[in-house]
Protein backbone atom coordinates (compact mmCIF):
# COMPACT_ATOMS: atom_id res chain seq x y z
CA UNK A 1 0.00 0.00 0.00
CA UNK A 2 2.98 2.70 1.06
CA UNK A 3 4.57 2.09 -2.96
CA UNK A 4 0.70 2.74 -4.28
CA UNK A 5 0.81 6.00 -2.26
CA UNK A 6 4.27 6.66 -3.07
CA UNK A 7 3.56 6.19 -6.89
CA UNK A 8 0.32 8.56 -6.55
CA UNK A 9 2.89 10.78 -4.30
CA UNK A 10 5.19 11.05 -7.34
CA UNK A 11 2.29 11.52 -9.77
CA UNK A 12 0.94 14.84 -8.19
CA UNK A 13 4.66 15.93 -8.45
CA UNK A 14 4.91 15.05 -11.87
CA UNK A 15 7.65 12.43 -11.49
CA UNK A 16 5.56 9.63 -12.37
CA UNK A 17 2.58 9.44 -15.18
CA UNK A 18 -0.34 7.01 -15.09
CA UNK A 19 1.34 4.70 -17.36
CA UNK A 20 3.53 3.85 -14.40
CA UNK A 21 0.55 1.66 -12.57
CA UNK A 22 -0.64 -1.16 -13.65
CA UNK A 23 -3.73 -1.99 -15.58
CA UNK A 24 -5.61 -4.00 -12.76
CA UNK A 25 -9.06 -4.48 -11.66
CA UNK A 26 -8.08 -4.42 -7.94
CA UNK A 27 -6.11 -1.23 -8.42
CA UNK A 28 -8.48 0.56 -9.77
CA UNK A 29 -11.31 -0.71 -6.97
CA UNK A 30 -8.76 0.25 -4.42
CA UNK A 31 -8.24 3.84 -5.55
CA UNK A 32 -11.77 4.66 -6.66
CA UNK A 33 -12.42 3.54 -2.66
CA UNK A 34 -10.35 5.31 -1.17
CA UNK A 35 -11.49 8.21 -3.36
CA UNK A 36 -15.24 7.69 -2.22
CA UNK A 37 -14.06 7.64 1.50
CA UNK A 38 -11.49 10.66 1.60
CA UNK A 39 -14.51 12.49 -0.38
CA UNK A 40 -17.01 11.22 2.15
CA UNK A 41 -14.86 12.64 5.43
CA UNK A 42 -14.07 15.99 2.94
CA UNK A 43 -17.61 16.50 2.67
CA UNK A 44 -19.61 15.54 6.08
CA UNK A 45 -19.49 17.99 8.19
CA UNK A 46 -21.37 19.92 4.92
CA UNK A 47 -23.91 17.27 4.12
CA UNK A 48 -24.04 14.99 6.97
CA UNK A 49 -23.27 11.47 6.68
CA UNK A 50 -26.13 10.25 3.81
CA UNK A 51 -25.39 13.82 1.95
CA UNK A 52 -21.61 13.05 2.01
CA UNK A 53 -21.94 9.37 0.90
CA UNK A 54 -24.16 10.50 -1.85
CA UNK A 55 -22.08 13.49 -3.00
CA UNK A 56 -19.12 11.16 -2.92
CA UNK A 57 -20.90 8.49 -5.10
CA UNK A 58 -22.28 10.79 -7.74
CA UNK A 59 -18.78 12.70 -7.79
CA UNK A 60 -17.21 9.31 -8.48
CA UNK A 61 -19.56 8.69 -10.73
CA UNK A 62 -19.06 11.94 -12.77
CA UNK A 63 -15.43 11.23 -12.72
CA UNK A 64 -15.96 7.43 -14.40
CA UNK A 65 -18.63 8.51 -17.13
CA UNK A 66 -15.90 11.55 -18.25
CA UNK A 67 -12.80 9.55 -18.39
CA UNK A 68 -14.43 6.63 -20.10
CA UNK A 69 -16.56 8.69 -21.96
CA UNK A 70 -13.75 10.88 -23.12
CA UNK A 71 -11.15 7.85 -23.61
CA UNK A 72 -13.69 6.06 -25.70
CA UNK A 73 -14.58 9.10 -28.31
CA UNK A 74 -10.22 9.24 -28.50
CA UNK A 75 -9.77 5.36 -29.01
CA UNK A 76 -7.49 4.73 -26.23
CA UNK A 77 -10.09 2.53 -24.14
CA UNK A 78 -6.85 0.08 -22.90
CA UNK A 79 -5.97 3.07 -20.67
CA UNK A 80 -8.89 3.32 -18.68
CA UNK A 81 -7.85 1.49 -15.49
CA UNK A 82 -4.55 3.28 -15.30
CA UNK A 83 -5.88 6.96 -15.90
CA UNK A 84 -8.90 6.22 -13.72
CA UNK A 85 -6.67 4.71 -10.86
CA UNK A 86 -4.26 7.51 -11.36
CA UNK A 87 -7.43 10.27 -11.03
CA UNK A 88 -9.42 8.46 -7.95
CA UNK A 89 -5.39 8.01 -6.55
CA UNK A 90 -3.75 11.13 -6.43
CA UNK A 91 -7.13 12.95 -5.70
CA UNK A 92 -7.79 10.75 -2.43
CA UNK A 93 -4.25 11.98 -1.49
CA UNK A 94 -5.02 15.68 -2.23
CA UNK A 95 -8.42 15.47 -0.37
CA UNK A 96 -5.97 14.10 2.53
CA UNK A 97 -4.54 17.25 2.08
CA UNK A 98 -7.76 19.48 1.92
CA UNK A 99 -9.04 17.37 5.44
CA UNK A 100 -7.39 20.06 7.63
CA UNK A 101 -8.35 23.11 5.74
CA UNK A 102 -11.91 21.77 5.57
CA UNK A 103 -11.94 20.75 9.48
CA UNK A 104 -10.68 24.32 10.16
CA UNK A 105 -13.83 26.00 8.51
CA UNK A 106 -16.39 26.05 11.86
CA UNK A 107 -20.30 24.82 10.75
CA UNK A 108 -22.19 27.62 9.80
CA UNK A 109 -19.72 30.19 9.37
CA UNK A 110 -19.90 32.65 6.95
CA UNK A 111 -17.60 33.33 3.54
CA UNK A 112 -16.43 36.58 4.74
CA UNK A 113 -15.17 35.08 8.44
CA UNK A 114 -13.11 32.40 7.00
CA UNK A 115 -9.22 33.76 7.39
CA UNK A 116 -7.22 34.68 4.25
CA UNK A 117 -4.58 32.08 4.72
CA UNK A 118 -7.22 29.31 4.39
CA UNK A 119 -8.89 30.68 1.35
CA UNK A 120 -5.01 30.91 0.34
CA UNK A 121 -4.16 27.25 1.16
CA UNK A 122 -7.48 25.96 -0.42
CA UNK A 123 -6.62 27.97 -4.08
CA UNK A 124 -3.23 26.48 -3.85
CA UNK A 125 -4.50 22.92 -3.22
CA UNK A 126 -7.18 23.98 -6.06
CA UNK A 127 -4.46 24.50 -8.43
CA UNK A 128 -2.51 21.78 -7.72
CA UNK A 129 -5.23 19.36 -8.27
CA UNK A 130 -6.01 20.76 -11.38
CA UNK A 131 -2.06 20.34 -12.58
CA UNK A 132 -2.06 17.21 -11.19
CA UNK A 133 -5.32 16.39 -13.70
CA UNK A 134 -4.16 18.01 -16.69
CA UNK A 135 -0.61 15.76 -16.17
CA UNK A 136 -2.85 12.88 -15.69
CA UNK A 137 -5.14 13.59 -18.68
CA UNK A 138 -2.08 15.01 -21.25
CA UNK A 139 -0.89 11.26 -20.76
CA UNK A 140 -4.23 9.39 -21.16
CA UNK A 141 -4.61 11.67 -24.70
CA UNK A 142 -1.14 11.33 -26.04
CA UNK A 143 -1.68 15.25 -26.23
CA UNK A 144 -0.01 18.56 -24.93
CA UNK A 145 -0.34 20.21 -21.54
CA UNK A 146 -2.74 22.49 -22.89
CA UNK A 147 -5.25 19.72 -23.77
CA UNK A 148 -4.65 18.05 -20.58
CA UNK A 149 -5.33 21.50 -18.89
CA UNK A 150 -8.47 22.40 -21.21
CA UNK A 151 -10.03 19.00 -20.35
CA UNK A 152 -9.54 19.11 -16.51
CA UNK A 153 -10.74 21.96 -16.53
CA UNK A 154 -13.58 21.38 -18.45
CA UNK A 155 -14.07 18.08 -16.07
CA UNK A 156 -13.98 20.32 -12.75
CA UNK A 157 -16.70 23.24 -14.22
CA UNK A 158 -18.78 20.14 -15.41
CA UNK A 159 -18.64 18.54 -12.45
CA UNK A 160 -19.14 21.55 -10.00
CA UNK A 161 -22.46 22.30 -11.78
CA UNK A 162 -23.94 18.88 -11.55
CA UNK A 163 -22.58 18.54 -7.94
CA UNK A 164 -24.23 21.85 -7.43
CA UNK A 165 -27.31 21.40 -9.09
CA UNK A 166 -28.21 17.92 -7.04
CA UNK A 167 -26.42 19.37 -3.59
CA UNK A 168 -27.16 22.87 -2.92
CA UNK A 169 -24.52 23.56 0.24
CA UNK A 170 -26.72 23.37 2.99
CA UNK A 171 -24.89 22.93 6.24
CA UNK A 172 -26.06 20.51 8.29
Amino acid sequence: MLSLVRIWFDICLWRAAPQDLPASGVLLSLSLGCYALVSVLVSLGSYGLAGAVQLALLDLGLLAVFVLSLLYLQDKTARIYQTLSALAGTGSLLGVFALPLVWWVQPGQQPDQVPVLLTLFWLLLLMWNLLVMAHIMRHALSGSLAVGAGVSLLYVLVSMQVLAAFFPQQVV
